[in-house]
């Protein structure tokens, strides 16, 4: 696997699962503007709040096939590993699918990121601790302080500025 940056911003995204993994993926992916769809006989208040408030849709059933076929990136998180595994098995060749079960039935790793400002960090063990990557992602992100991301915006728009300059 290659670490890359996805834009995700109005790109289908299906949850399936509406627990506690569930609701960090859905907050990650609601936060990028993803257009996100939740599958779950029940989730957490957390994620039926959000649905409420129309910023996801929230279906109310048993994952099926048919669910997964209009998806950009896939979510298995539910708390049984053989419907995760299932999930995975079904997917289109062209599509995203994270098992949060088990990162190698997935073609793709969620990993730990932090963001400050134009920064982001992000940390993956490739499956093997979520909690290690998480504590490795903070320890990283406390080195960089306000005065650093103010200069990287200024580095940014200096590099923006001479950018144009080349092209006009």
């Amino acid at each position: 696997m290659i670490p890359l940056h996805i834009d995700v911003k109005g790109k289908q995204v299906l949850i399936v699962g509406g627990g506690n993994i569930a609701f960090r993926r859905l907050l990650l992916f609601l936060h990028e503007g993803a257009s996100i769809t939740v599958v779950s006989p029940e989730v957490l208040p957390e994620i039926e709040e959000h649905a409420n408030q129309n910023k996801l849709q929230w279906i109310k059933k048993k994952v099926e096939q048919s669910d997964l076929e209009q998806a950009f990136m896939i979510i298995a998180a539910t708390n049984d590993p053989l419907v995760n595994e299932w999930i995975a098995e079904q997917a289109g060749v062209n599509q995203l699918v994270n098992v949060v079960s088990n990162a190698d039935k997935g073609n793709v790793i969620v990993p730990k990121s932090v963001k400050k400002g134009r920064l982001t960090l992000s940390v993956s063990t490739n499956g093997a601790s979520p909690k290690l990557a998480k504590q490795i992602c903070e320890q990283l992100s406390d080195q960089f302080d306000d005065q650093f991301i103010k200069e990287l915006d200024q580095m940014y728009e200096r590099r923006k500025d001479t950018k144009q300059n080349r092209l006009g």
